[in-house]
């Protein structure tokens, strides 16, 4: 029985030692990537030249281009006729031409108020708005007709209730323009300026138009109390109640200028032999924020890094091929676009798969990899990892191994407690492959100083920490890759 028991053991380590030993085939095209490779193609597409790569406009027109030129260059084949690209159309709308009149009064956007949702349909109607204070279901109870517009005082007191809770019940009441007023209007106006007077854009084949919210300034919702023959000090001293129900006609004109765009993913499909129908996609976004004015956005680290980093990895991947060692799943490397838009790129790739969804194993995911935040000022030898446990414990075991084996980086978990308040779990483009229940990691080095400014600048990368990072999606996508079996979701 001892006997049996020590063989028993011995097979069981066997085993182990045996699925996690050195690869020294994968550990050879790894170190293909390096600093270099990594520095040449950073200081072309986040030059000047490409004018900071915004979604739909030329920059992103020419680093798509670079980016077929680089993977056509390895010999990579484009799949099913598609020109090494997915492209999707978009509507921009620059957030203008928007104006309400209210009692003989008129109120700007960005002075006076905020809309929602960013892409609205042009229209110019007029209606009456309803006080309905908190805007609970015993409001709407005493209210006879079908309301179009109503205006929410959310009394600070009230339990359980909520802004959130009231607009959704308003929407699911049929209101069609929801109105209320944010105490913080004026300090969030000046300090988010830049942001509310930004261009919007999304995919245009999710436009949904639906209910119109606005968020007012306290001069805004004070005229409107001035039409029901009401004002705030009452309703801070006696309550609301004695005015739910009352109105007052509004305007509103509604003129945005549009454009229809189009962008793309690009497409560089590396087929594999044994189990070709299964694949890894590895993903980083190759555009971002383009130019104000004269000033140019290049994005060397937001997502230069990820960017060029995918094709170092193609490069590595297919001087393998030519070698004669071919993997035994597929891989498809997708520089997307339309990240700094909202994940509209690989939200699109998802919703519209080249590949079967359920047919992809994992996704790995490059978004900023090459400077420090200032948690790690001192310490070129880290990453954080969001998202590796989520959906699958063997991916990050996997993806623990492969570290230990090959790379010793420190992996920082930090970011990915389920409580992170900074959310970047869901601020990237792993994410909208997350919603499809397919295991993902994100490599991401932190904010840093420079993040969204014309700042972030080539010549502050660090490179051999970068080509670090991106041996180490190689490897870990070269293990997933060449697994007898896929990896398995958790239960």
């Amino acid at each position: 029985m001892s006997r049996a028991i020590l063989v028993f053991i011995f097979l069981f380590f066997s085993n182990i030692v045996s699925s996690q030993s050195f690869d020294s085939i994968a550990y050879k095209y790894a170190n293909q990537i390096d600093a270099y490779g990594i520095e040449k193609h950073l200081s072309i597409i986040a030059s000047d030249r490409y004018e900071g790569r915004e979604t739909g406009k030329k920059g992103q027109k020419m680093a798509m281009d670079y980016l077929i030129d680089q993977f056509k260059s390895f010999g990579i084949e484009d799949y099913s006729g598609l020109d090494y690209r997915q492209s999707f159309a978009l509507l921009e709308q620059k957030n203008e031409g928007i104006v309400v009149q209210m009692n003989n009064k008129t109120f700007k956007l960005h002075n006076d108020f905020e809309i929602s949702p960013s892409i609205i349909r042009d229209t110019s109607f007029s209606t009456q708005i309803v006080f309905v204070g908190n805007g609970t279901e015993e409001v709407y109870s005493n209210l006879d007709n079908k309301i179009e517009a109503v205006y929410i005082y959310i009394d600070d007191t009230t339990n359980n209730w909520n802004l959130r809770k009231a607009i959704k019940l308003a929407e699911n009441k049929g209101v069609s323009s929801i109105f209320y007023w944010d105490k913080n209007f004026e300090e969030k106006a000046k300090k988010y300026e830049h942001y509310y007077k930004k261009a919007r854009m999304t995919l245009k084949e999710n436009v949904v138009f639906k209910a119109l919210t606005i968020r007012t300034s306290e001069d805004f919702f004070n005229t409107f109390l001035e039409g029901i023959k009401y004002n705030y000090k009452k309703i801070e001293k006696k309550g609301s109640e004695k005015k739910l129900g009352s109105s007052t006609d509004f305007i509103i004109k509604i003129n945005k200028p549009t454009e229809e765009l189009t962008s793309e993913n690009v497409l560089a499909y590396i087929p594999g032999l044994e189990k070709k129908e299964e694949l890894v996609v590895l993903t980083a976004h190759y555009d971002h924020i383009g130019m104000e004015d004269t000033l140019i956005f290049n994005g060397a680290d937001d997502d230069g890094t990820g960017t060029v980093s995918l094709i170092e990895i193609a490069e590595s991947f297919m001087n393998a091929k030519k070698d004669g060692y071919n993997l035994k799943r597929s891989i498809l490397i997708m520089p997307v676009s339309g990240e700094e838009k909202g994940l509209l790129g690989s939200k699109y790739y998802t919703d519209n798969p080249i590949f079967p969804l359920e047919n992809t194993v994992a996704n790995l995911n490059i978004d900023m990899i090459g400077r420090y935040d200032k948690n790690h000022q001192s310490d070129s030898n880290y990453i954080y990892l969001i998202g590796s446990d989520r959906l699958s414990k063997e991916l990050h075991d996997v993806s623990e191994m492969v570290n230990s084996i090959y790379c010793n980086i420190n992996l920082d978990y930090t970011f990915n407690e389920e409580g992170d308040p900074n959310r970047f779990y869901y601020r990237s483009d792993h994410y909208n492959f997350a919603k499809n229940n397919i295991p993902v990691i994100f490599y991401f080095s932190g904010v840093h100083e420079d993040y969204h400014k014309s700042t972030d600048t080539v010549e502050k990368i660090d490179f051999e920490k970068t080509a670090k990072v991106a041996k180490l999606v190689f490897l870990t996508a070269w293990e997933l890759a060449n697994r007898e079996e896929r990896i398995k979701l958790i239960e």
